[in-house]
């Protein structure tokens, strides 16, 4: 079963992702802060990261960076999602996230890069 992170400060939107990836047969770790993602990925051997950008404290995109720069982690593939900024923002920046997930998104969309992205690795 393919293992995916969800990090978000909002736990709804966490048990969203749940929920919605379960029900495909995913293994899902929601986490509320980014704080331990480093541990979390060490202890849970992700196969997607989907990483919100604004988050409580902490800007995801400065976490994206660090998992870009880690050379144990810049192999796992992440979707950032945010309801802040647009496709074009994102792809103006120097690290590029797999896939972007714009907020609200469409689920079957979500659904669809997810078993992509998965059965990449």
């Amino acid at each position: 079963m393919k293992r995916i992170l969800v990090v978000d400060d909002d736990p709804d939107i966490l048990e969203v992702f749940q929920l919605t990836l379960e029900e495909e047969h995913y293994d899902v770790l929601p986490l509320l802060s980014p704080r331990y993602i480093f541990k979390t990925i060490k202890d849970f051997h992700p196969d997607l990261i989907i990483l919100d950008i604004m988050l409580n404290g902490m800007d995801g995109r400065a976490v994206f960076k660090e998992l870009r720069l880690d050379p144990n982690t810049e192999h796992i593939p992440v979707i950032l999602a945010s309801a802040r900024f647009d496709e074009q923002y994102i792809a103006t920046q120097r690290y590029q996230p797999d896939f972007y997930l714009e907020k609200p998104f469409d689920m079957p969309a979500l659904i669809k890069q997810v078993k992509y992205l998965t059965s990449k690795n």
